[in-house]
């Protein structure tokens, strides 16, 4: 049985101004991120390892953790290795498919003790500052942004700093039972539910980390997915959506790959002893959701085309 294992993730937002405020001619820097930090350890004598994870999308960062996870359980410490783990093939593994293949601003960095061990595609470079103050901090997160504007200070640059961080996810396992909390602020609505895991019975899978966090990723991604997706679907019902185009062909793929999702959460429940608070959410009641709510976002779309003699009103019914 593993020792207790606690995280969550974080949506973060860095705001860099100059400590003159308004009197400054420098325009605010801009730092986005999500975040999530996981401490593995067994009840061996290795001592246990703190490993940060930022990305570009929340699933694939709880994904990435996962994957790291999962090559902690089943061959033991990753950092003092003499062949040093290969965080890239593991995280081409993370996006492979329909993340690699639509997402072209998709990033990583991994941090081990405020050091960049592994990066991949273009973050901002203040986030390496911060892990680094962190590490340096020996407090609390929260305690790092005040300790960067001391850093900048001794650097003769004086800043001010603004974090503004949500959190998305809660992991806690303990005991074999896991629970955990989603809380996601979308265009159309909120999403906010719970659910725990306990195995199914006396011989059954045992909750590992690798498990829970990859479903967890699968509900992140199928929130943000089933948005998009429904986005498509009116557009394309619409007429706003050329046939064949790449923005037709992603509409699609989406779709899949919620249906995979879907798939894969089906699997999980299959698996486990699994109850939710409230109910589970519903992709497609989400999609449904998502048709509706597009209709605010488009008519001025429509209306344009109407203008324009484009289309006919007789063919647009609300």
């Amino acid at each position: 049985m593993m020792p207790e294992f606690k995280s969550s993730l974080l949506r973060e937002k860095f705001t860099l101004r100059d400590a003159l405020g308004d009197l400054s001619d420098e325009p605010p820097v801009i730092a986005l991120s999500n975040r999530m930090a996981i401490t593995l350890n067994t009840y061996e004598k290795d001592e246990p390892e703190t490993v940060v994870v930022r990305t570009q999308n929340m699933h694939s960062c709880v994904r990435f953790c996962a994957a790291i996870a999962k090559e902690y359980q089943d061959r033991g410490p990753i950092t003092p290795r003499s062949t040093p783990y290969n965080f890239g093939s593991a995280w081409n593994d993370v996006i492979k498919g329909y993340e690699k293949d639509w997402n072209a601003d998709i990033w990583c960095a991994v941090y081990f003790k405020g050091r960049l061990v592994y990066e991949s595609g273009e973050h901002h470079p203040f986030l390496d500052i911060i892990e680094k103050c962190d590490a340096a901090s020996g407090q609390s997160y929260d305690e790092s942004v005040l300790f960067a504007e001391k850093a900048f200070a001794q650097a003769g640059k004086n800043m001010k700093i603004t974090h503004d961080a949500n959190v998305a996810l809660i992991v806690s396992i303990k005991e074999d039972e896991a629970k955990c909390g989603v809380i996601l602020r979308g265009a159309n609505r909120k999403t906010t539910f719970n659910y725990t895991v306990k195995k199914l019975r006396l011989r059954g899978d045992d909750v590992r980390i690798p498990t829970i966090l990859t479903t967890s990723a699968a509900f992140l991604e199928g929130v943000q997915l089933a948005f998009a997706v429904g986005m498509a679907n009116k557009k394309r019902s619409m007429g706003l959506m050329a046939k064949y185009s790449d923005e037709d062909r992603k509409g699609k793929r989406s779709s899949d790959r919620l249906s995979n999702l879907s798939l894969a959460i089906e699997t999980f429940e299959a698996k486990f002893n699994v109850h939710y608070r409230p109910d589970r959410p519903s992709f497609p009641e989400m999609v449904r959701e998502a048709e509706s709510f597009a209709m605010t976002i488009l008519k001025p779309q429509m209306e344009a085309k109407i203008a324009s003699g484009e289309m006919d009103k007789k063919d647009w019914v609300e």
